[in-house]
């Protein structure tokens, strides 16, 4: 496993993502999971007040009792419309401090390492809620923060905002970053803030970390290199299936077969050889034996044009 500590502490290259647990994943299959996940090097655990209603950040809590890891990186989300009121933002200080306070009190701890802004409202001064933020911090809530599903322009507004007044900015973005492209007319939620080239060399000029979540494109890839289009579910035919994806494909299977891995390792060793900026490829799977192929990507250090093959851009 490989290690970074650009989120401001040792964390695993790859992230564990529990958008599931507590819901369609059972607590006992959560707690498999997890072992399996931190078994293989994983300390870093990615997480949201939304998930499960709050059930996941409950399922972590308990693990975390049960458990007691020595060295965990904890990562969790706030600040999401609520589901009465979809289309109104809440990013007051007032709504930050309830969701913080909620997850708090759900994981049963007393200050997180790390704590996303799950979405922006662009009507608001980016500056009124990195104020919020410094405070959480100087209260010792929160260690740092980050913005995610935030536009790069926005995310350099509050650190300019910040550098300015001598305060801690955003640390990182989590952002839809993949091997894949959303296909061109696709049923994707167009409120979700997709990785481009422009970004990605604003995130390595700026040495800005990205967690990168969907990092497996929902399975596409696997899917179509095991099945061929009769694997994919309609939401992954819309959202993925177009020529430049099936383009990318034959890349990876190349890859796969050069480093004698699988299409998922080989997609986690793609998101993880990232250094400028720092990639942290988020992952998800409902057994234990999908989390465990995902993570031996980790091991595996792909060179620069073969990166530059896979997406097409210029790699630093």
């Amino acid at each position: 496993m490989r290690y970074s500590c650009t989120l401001g502490k040792k964390s695993s290259k790859i992230l564990l993502g529990t958008a599931y647990f507590g819901d369609t994943i059972s607590k006992e299959d959560s707690f498999r999971i997890m072992d399996t996940y931190c078994e293989f090097g994983g300390c870093h655990i990615d997480t949201a007040r939304l998930y499960a209603d709050g059930e996941a950040e409950r399922v972590i809590g308990e693990w975390l009792k049960s458990r007691r890891p020595k060295e965990l990186f904890l990562s969790t989300k706030g600040a999401f419309p609520s589901k009465a009121a979809p289309d109104v933002p809440r990013l007051s200080e007032e709504d930050i401090r309830s969701d913080l306070e909620e997850s708090l009190r759900a994981l049963d701890i007393e200050c997180i390492d790390f704590y996303w802004l799950h979405r922006d409202d662009e009507s608001r001064e980016a500056g009124e809620i990195i104020e919020t933020m410094n405070r959480l911090v100087r209260e010792g809530k929160i260690k740092r923060f980050g913005a995610s599903n935030w536009k790069m322009s926005r995310v350099d507004e509050a650190n300019k905002y910040a550098s300015s007044h001598g305060l801690c900015g955003f640390e990182g973005s989590q952002i839809r970053f993949s091997p894949a492209i959303i296909a061109p007319g696709g049923d994707a939620d167009r409120t979700l803030v997709d990785m481009d080239e422009e970004s990605f060399i604003y995130y390595g000029k700026n040495n800005i970390p990205v967690a990168a979540y969907a990092s497996q494109a929902k399975g596409f890839f696997s899917k179509m290199a095991s099945k061929g289009e009769d694997g994919l579910s309609p939401k992954s035919k819309g959202r993925y299936l177009c020529e430049e994806n099936l383009k990318r494909l034959d890349v990876l299977k190349k890859l796969s077969a050069k480093y004698e891995c699988s299409i998922a390792s080989a997609i986690c060793a793609a998101m993880c050889s990232f250094d400028c900026p720092d990639v942290y490829p988020i992952i998800g799977g409902s057994n234990t034996e999908q989390i465990a192929d995902s993570m031996r990507g980790a091991d595996i250090v792909f060179e620069k044009e073969e990166l530059k093959d896979l997406f097409g851009w210029q790699i630093v």
